[in-house]
């Protein structure tokens, strides 16, 4: 037998523990647990330290578990005593608030710049603190103006186990060049590949990549890069005068806990409203996913969106948000309303009404 040492990270939302082995790993430890009790037993340390005497771990008596070594049983132990609680169930209506929320500075409660502390309850109750976060919010937003404009700001997202992340967005310069990038390498028919894909191989190949390169150019990043940054770049300023516009009321009836209450109701709830409509207007981020479309599936638009799972990380128009019916309901209603609205707008116009000379 050999002598382990098991560390207590502090893992603290991270998925340090839990990523060493697949899911299930709870699971499997428990098997470990019941065939190896008569031969482990632990030893004296430290409070922060456990020792423990771990057998040979070929498990060649347990159906279904290969060989695991020590290494691993130490991870499965502490994925299983230290994996991260899963926050409470919330509704679809909740799930969308906290979505945006954490994807702009300006929640009372969130404070994105430590986002092992999200939600940040405590800060409100003073009063330096509540002015502090207001301009720190709005300043934050100016920040992300510029990083939208360069190469994307950094957002923050929950994962499929409700786990806080950080992920980058498009911006406008990072998009430009790899829109011609992308021309590039279609109009190459693969001969030049900045993104280092595979080289293709025989005219229909090289015709599939260029179709593809195509479309990744104009829907990737024409609409969705160039045309979103453009559009995240306004809401970072109309965030950033909100947070600012906060600091008078939390500097007058935010000294009481009934006008901290409506303050944070209102600013937050205001500030959900107004990303909502900036994300349905024509090349909007909710915009953009009720009218995607997979042409290797044969998806059209609308049935791409409402097909899509709660969560997904392999594709960046779904990857910071989570899907729900609820989101899916509203984003769709709003997309398609704003279309009617803009063909009635564009209609009225002499370049393109019918009574235009």
């Amino acid at each position: 037998m050999e002598l382990k040492q098991i560390t207590y990270p502090h893992l603290n939302g991270s998925q340090t523990a839990a990523g060493i082995l697949p899911q299930g790993g709870g699971q499997a430890f428990q098997v470990i647990l019941a065939e190896n009790s008569r031969s482990s037993v632990p030893v004296a340390s430290s409070p922060s330290t456990l020792q423990t005497v771990v057998p040979d771990f070929s498990l060649k008596n347990v159906s279904g578990l290969q060989g695991i070594s020590g290494k691993k049983a130490a991870g499965l132990y502490e994925a299983q005593e230290y994996r991260p609680a899963e926050p409470a169930r919330m509704s679809g209506v909740q799930k969308y608030k906290d979505d945006q929320l954490l994807l702009h500075p300006g929640g009372d409660h969130y404070g994105l710049a430590r986002a092992e502390n999200i939600p940040d309850e405590d800060g409100q109750k003073s009063f330096v603190n509540r002015l502090g976060k207001d301009i720190s919010d709005a300043f934050a937003n100016v920040k992300n103006f510029f990083n939208d404009f360069l190469f994307g700001a950094d957002v923050r997202y929950r994962d499929e186990h409700g786990v806080v992340q950080e992920g980058t967005r498009k911006g406008l310069i990072g998009s430009v060049v790899d829109f011609f990038k992308d021309l590039g390498s279609a109009f190459s028919l693969g001969t030049w590949r900045p993104d280092g894909e595979a080289e293709p191989e025989g005219f229909l190949k090289r015709a599939g990549f260029f179709l593809s390169k195509i479309n990744e150019a104009i829907f990737g990043d024409l609409v969705q890069g160039i045309c979103g940054s453009a559009i995240h770049m306004g809401k970072d300023l109309l965030f950033a005068g909100w947070n600012a516009l906060e600091v008078i009321p939390d500097a007058t009836v935010g000294n009481l806990e009934p006008g901290r209450k409506l303050t944070t109701a209102v600013f937050d709830n205001g500030q959900v409203v107004m990303d909502y409509l900036t994300d349905i207007v024509p090349f909007g981020d909710a915009w953009v996913r009720v009218h995607s479309m997979e042409l290797k599936g044969a998806k059209p638009p609308l049935l791409q969106n409402i097909q899509r799972e709660e969560t997904s990380t392999d594709d960046l128009r779904w990857k910071h948000i989570r899907n729900t019916p609820f989101r899916k309901s509203i984003e769709t209603i709003g997309a398609l309303a704003m279309d009617i609205l803009t063909l009635k707008v564009l209609g009225h116009t002499k370049i393109f009404s019918e009574e235009r000379k």
